[in-house]
């Protein structure tokens, strides 16, 4: 053993970046100049990943944490997507008892992924079942966890909670959410900008976010990098949340906040990149609601007139001749609804809009999933495209490229994101990818399109994305950009898109 000390740091340094996450921290544990190369091999932010699709949740999370552990890191924070048919509870605390109380860890559902498989590595996409009255045999039982873990030195992260009042009427305590996020992004970032890097939320799917995101969006800078899934089952162990008075208020949200830390001397600057993958085109008349049907909380029918017509509209005669013009096969139907919201302290009203999939029609009233429409609101029916679905993917795709190949420093065209040193570039270390449950393989006949923009650009960095119901997205305002011309709010809250999340750091020396 003696002579084991005697070996060079050099070797040493190659032995111990080899070793699992946790032979390797023992061995930083072993003495000072061993701890010393330890940091070292971890001076640089990462992400690691592991996908299990076994059928047992045991399984699937041990196989899971395997993957994602069997390279050194030291995790700050971890993500766990889960089948719908998985206990989840069971799972968050069984990956909770592995990764230590220490990490932030958030676990939530997901109607698929896609990820690099524990066994083969190759990169998989597997969807599954968004029905919760299906009925699950064991031929189509397709179970599974993903797990992400990330290392991100020179970040601070913490979860906020967003809350509403459980007294009448209940409230959404949006201003305390903010408050809350400046006050810990000032307390580890000083006071030169009081809003974070970045925010990735994860929404209850008993309430709709969307007004809230959309005043969220108006009031929170927009150099911060906001993603996330607005409509979901998650579960989250964290102070923050543990110590809320569920008697008094109800968690609708909760967001990951992703703030600089200035207060320590950090070698490396991380920054977040956003691609916003849309896939949905206007087509026909607008039309104004007329009356509204609730029906079980889930679906609303709706009866409707063209705008600026007296008589009701014919529905089923309407959609289909929609149906007739839509040269997609198949495709999805929704209505985008325009919204307005006026912000509790009084500030000017907000645009929003919010999309509803078309599932049924019967002569003069049409269905559509999800609530919240009146009488009155103004709408437009869109439908899926392929060819605008594969146009903005690969718009994301060159956005990212200039990642790998920064432009020349005597030209960098409009929006477009580089370095201004090709000796000290931008590194890419991971990405997440939230996806519309109608993407991936069962519409574009195969399961690669959505995370083409990462992939191709970035292969061989750990990347994972999920399936959800309302991916949500908002990039940053870069210098090269004009005003923001909309009257809308930024955040993209489209039916049918995908939003990427690139993660880059750069040394700041």
């Amino acid at each position: 053993m003696s002579n084991f000390y005697g070996v060079s740091d050099d070797i040493l340094t190659n032995i111990m970046s080899r070793l699992p996450a946790k032979p390797f921290a023992a061995a930083a544990c072993v003495n000072h100049s061993w701890n010393r190369i330890s940091d070292h091999i971890l001076s640089r932010p990462r992400l690691t990943s592991g996908l299990s699709l076994a059928e047992s949740p045991e399984i699937a999370v041990d196989e899971a944490l395997e993957m994602a552990l069997s390279k050194p890191i030291r995790p700050h924070f971890a993500i766990a997507f889960v089948g719908l048919h998985f206990p989840i509870e069971e799972i968050h605390n069984r990956i909770a008892s592995k990764i230590g109380a220490n990490t932030i860890l958030i676990t939530t559902a997901s109607l698929g992924t896609i990820d690099a498989d524990s066994i083969t590595n190759e990169l998989e996409e597997m969807k599954w079942e968004d029905d919760e009255d299906a009925v699950i045999t064991d031929d189509d039982m397709y179970l599974g966890v993903t797990l992400i873990i990330g290392f991100v030195p020179g970040l601070k992260i913490n979860v906020v909670p967003l809350l509403h009042t459980n007294t009448e009427p209940q409230m959404p305590m949006v201003d305390e959410f903010i408050s809350d996020v400046r006050d810990f992004t000032v307390l580890v970032a000083g006071n030169t900008n009081p809003d974070p890097v970045g925010i990735m939320l994860f929404g209850d799917h008993c309430r709709n976010l969307k007004p809230i995101l959309a005043e969220i969006d108006a009031k929170i800078s927009r150099e911060t990098v906001m993603i996330g899934d607005a409509h979901n089952y998650f579960v989250c162990t964290n102070a923050e949340v543990d110590n809320i008075d569920t008697t008094l208020y109800t968690v609708d949200a909760v967001a990951l906040v992703f703030a600089r830390d200035n207060l320590n001397n950090n070698e490396v600057e991380i920054k977040f990149h956003v691609g916003i993958s849309s896939g949905i085109i206007p087509i026909g008349p607008k039309i104004e609601i007329l009356d509204v049907l609730v029906h079980e909380g889930k679906t609303t029918w709706l009866f409707a007139r063209t705008q600026g017509e007296v008589w009701p509209l014919d529905a089923y005669n309407l959609i289909l001749s929609l149906h007739t013009l839509i040269i997609d096969k198949p495709y999805f139907l929704y209505i985008g609804v325009s919204k307005e919201t006026e912000p509790l302290d009084g500030g000017p009203s907000i645009k929003y809009r919010e999309f509803y999939e078309v599932i049924g029609t019967q002569q003069i009233m049409f269905s559509v999933a999800g609530t919240g429409i009146n009488p009155g609101d103004i709408c437009m029916f869109y439908h899926s495209d392929m060819d605008s679905a594969m146009g903005s993917s690969n718009d994301v795709y060159n956005r990212f490229h200039h990642l790998v190949e920064p432009p020349p420093r005597h030209h960098q065209a409009y929006g477009q994101l580089g370095s201004s040193s090709r000796t000290n570039r931008e590194k890419v270390f991971g990405g997440f990818m939230f996806a519309s449950s109608n993407r991936g393989d069962k519409y574009f006949g195969n399961s690669v399109t959505d995370c083409m923009p990462f992939y191709e650009n970035f292969p061989g960095v750990p990347f994972t994305g999920t399936f959800c119901f309302e991916p949500i997205g908002r990039s940053p305002v870069l210098e090269e950009e004009e005003e923001w011309q909309s009257d809308e709010n930024r955040f993209n809250m489209q039916a049918f898109n995908t939003i990427h999340l690139v993660m880059s750091y750069k040394k700041t020396a």
